[in-house]
């Protein structure tokens, strides 16, 4: 107890504080109480000796105040350790429940879509993906591949990441050279007259004669999936990709972005939902099931332009129609092909070794 205190005590006793000092006075008194309350309590739960100096009081101060500290941070480690695995547990049920109709599957699946249908011949590998479940949510590396001759080969990958059911933009990792976006793949028949093809030759005539390519061809019409395949049925070549009509003003912008599916000969690394059905179905069953997944289709694409119902509409009421293709085959056959065949446009992809 200091000198003041004492001096105020005194004349607490003698009534000389006026009433606001004396209520002061009783409230230290009052303070003075539970701590010493407290000190008897904790050497009483202790077993300690109540003889101890008043240094060895504020030990017992100290090391009360630190337990109590290492309890509540034990607390909150052990609260972490439970409630983390329940949520990833809860990540991992709420992505795959449901099997071939769970949440985790339907990305896989619409993301394979949206692959095969907006970039020509590019598929994503289904088999040789990686999930990785994460707190609520999910990431996802899909390998893409392309086939040039006989042979597929990666050519990069994208990694799609989920959080609950909001999909963000896809980080794409190309391996090879694709062709610039100022080259477009194809033109519609009635588009601006091509000066592609004379370029296309010249590029095929210097390839040697042990080597197979990969070509962008645009038709002089657009023609039905059959009589396509009839009118290449002469030719040492394999449908890679078709790009399909779906919409009514492509005279007005014939190089617009195309939408299609992988051709007859593809070596496919998935099928629609209906694998007896021929490529006309299949290319429908695949803007339906991506039509309910309509927004993630558009963030897997980095298209806006996708407009699935109006596509699929369009593409019920006038049928199927290829006005441009990917092909492979042997260079100087597929120089052939340009040159004799229903080719309005040609660009010429990528070229590997024999492999046919």
């Amino acid at each position: 107890m200091n000198e003041d205190f004492k001096k105020r005590w005194e004349k607490y006793k003698n009534g000389e504080l006026s009433e606001s000092e004396m209520l002061r006075v009783e409230e230290e008194l009052e303070q003075l109480e539970e701590y010493q309350d407290m000190l008897e309590q904790e050497m009483k739960d202790e077993d300690w000796d109540l003889a101890i100096s008043p240094e060895k009081q504020k030990a017992i101060l100290r090391y009360g105040k630190n337990k109590s500290y290492m309890r509540i941070s034990t607390l909150a480690v052990i609260s972490t350790l439970i409630i983390l695995p329940i949520c990833t547990l809860g990540s991992y049920l709420y992505y795959g429940l449901g099997g071939h109709e769970s949440k985790g599957n339907e990305l896989v699946q619409t993301a394979s879509m949206t692959v095969a249908v907006t970039n020509p011949n590019i598929q994503v590998d289904t088999e040789a993906l990686v999930n990785k479940v994460k707190l609520f949510g999910i990431e996802t590396q899909f390998p893409l591949k392309k086939q040039i001759g006989n042979v597929t080969k990666v050519v990069g990958n994208e990694e799609v990441e989920m959080f609950f059911d909001q999909l963000k933009s896809p980080q794409i990792h190309q391996y090879n050279q694709e062709l610039s976006k100022e080259e477009r793949h194809f033109v519609y028949p009635d588009g601006i007259k091509e000066k592609s093809v004379s370029k296309a030759e010249s590029i095929l005539k210097q390839l040697p004669d042990g080597t197979v390519t990969e070509a962008f061809l645009s038709f002089e019409k657009a023609y039905p999936t059959k009589e396509l395949y009839e009118k290449l049925k002469g030719y040492d070549v394999r449908v890679l990709w078709n790009a399909i009509e779906t919409e009514g003003d492509l005279k007005d912008h014939p190089y617009a972005e195309p939408i299609g599916f992988p051709g007859k000969d593809s070596n496919r690394i998935f099928e629609i939902q209906q694998p007896a059905e021929n490529d006309d179905e299949q290319f429908k069953a695949a803007l339906s099931y991506m039509i309910k997944n309509k927004k993630w289709a558009e963030t897997i694409s980095g298209r806006k332009d996708l407009k699935l119902s109006k596509r699929l509409d369009y593409v019920e009421q006038n049928g199927v129609n290829v006005y441009g293709a990917v092909i492979t085959g042997p260079s100087k056959e597929v120089e052939r092909l340009i040159k004799k065949g229903p080719v309005k446009a040609a660009k010429v992809g990528e070229v590997e070794l024999w492999n046919w």
